[in-house]
């Protein structure tokens, strides 16, 4: 389970007991910055670190990747050859047809202890616990990777079971770039009403998202 900019495994908090009553094993680190800083480090980084912890998975494999964790997904199936792939809100990479509008970063983006508000306003379908919560782990970014993701990298069309998950409150990535990326994967779309942008999993609705994508991969992927 791979997430998104500025967070952590801990996003997949609510998903991980779901997946593991049934049998599976999670893997959900946290992407962490190259020796020499947030500023230095690069997509590349993050993908080597994603292809690292699905190398010592055990089959059948599935990546789960949320925002900036969709990219970095596709582009380690490339090495992983995963037996499935699930997007959750994720933003496109290059080659599917979404307008994309010029990017500019901070070679770090500030959002760790950041004002609990902007949390309250990407969160509006999480309840108060939840959101004290997740301000309180937030992190600072890469602004080269912010501004990777969004100009669109570079990775293959995979060649696995592609299932893409939307919240149809999605301020952030407009599910016109998901419904893109399941045009040109071929994939199978949930899309969830009143659900935010983070809300798959971290709002109310996250447990039914998750076992919704439970659901989905059992009828897909055989288990071994």
């Amino acid at each position: 389970m791979v997430h998104g900019a500025g967070g952590g495994g801990w996003e997949y908090d609510l998903w991980k007991p779901v997946f593991r009553s049934a049998g599976w094993r999670v893997v959900a680190p946290d992407l962490v910055p190259e020796k020499a800083g947030l500023a230095a480090t690069t997509f590349a980084d993050y993908a080597r670190q994603v292809e690292s912890w699905g190398a010592r998975a055990r089959r059948p494999l599935v990546l789960i990747g949320a925002s900036m964790g969709g990219p970095l997904s596709l582009s380690a199936a490339a090495k992983l050859k995963p037996d499935a792939i699930v997007l959750v809100n994720s933003v496109a990479p290059a080659g599917i047809p979404v307008e994309r509008k010029k990017s500019e970063f901070p070679d770090v983006v500030r959002w760790a202890n950041g004002p609990i508000q902007d949390t309250r306003d990407a969160m509006p379908d999480s309840d108060e616990k939840t959101i004290q919560w997740a301000w309180k782990r937030w992190r600072d970014e890469s602004g080269a990777v912010m501004k990777s993701i969004l100009d669109g990298v570079s990775v293959p069309t995979p060649v696995c079971p592609v299932m893409v998950v939307l919240g149809d409150k999605d301020t952030d990535v407009p599910n016109s770039v998901g419904l893109a990326m399941a045009k040109v994967y071929k994939a199978d779309v949930e899309v969830f009403a009143g659900t935010s942008h983070v809300g798959p999993l971290m709002g109310h609705r996250a447990k039914e998202v998750a076992i919704t994508v439970l659901r989905w991969i059992q009828g897909r992927v055989r288990k071994l």
